[in-house]
């Protein structure tokens, strides 16, 4: 008698795993380049133990917790970060807003064109308050 043919042999399925695995890195790493920060030198906690990165729509967290772009003017207490989207995001700040630039900074140390992560609540009209600025190493 004759065996029946397997449908798909050792080496077919060796290699489908393999595929699936680097989906499912390169799902990672998408997602952590998104949404990750690059390794800031003081950790940045937002009150509540919330963490940023939830909805994202139109550029920003709207509805979420913070955002990701680079500065484009700081005015006063007020910070507009364009997103990669190039959708604007207003960020207002208060006296407890930590701002962190490789070491703890002000506001002023924030200039156009660096990349910054904002950890905070957005309100209504999108303005984010933030709790945390902290701008990432120039790459």
């Amino acid at each position: 008698m004759r065996h029946a043919a397997k449908p798909f042999s050792r080496t077919t399925l060796v290699l489908a795993g393999l595929v699936v695995l680097a989906i499912a890195f390169g799902g990672g790493a998408w997602t952590h380049a998104a949404f990750g920060s690059s390794t800031p030198s003081a950790p940045t906690r937002q009150a509540g133990g919330q963490q940023a990165g939830a909805g994202q729509q139109g550029g920003g967290f709207r509805g979420g917790r913070g955002t990701t772009g680079t500065v484009d003017r700081v005015d006063g207490t007020t910070v507009y970060v364009k997103t990669t989207q190039g959708t604007d995001v207003k960020v207002s700040t208060s006296d407890s807003t930590t701002v962190g630039v490789t070491q703890q900074g002000k506001l002023s140390d924030l200039k156009p064109g660096a990349t910054v992560v904002v950890q905070g609540q957005a309100g209504s009209d999108g303005t984010v308050a933030a709790q945390a600025i902290t701008q990432e190493a120039a790459r």
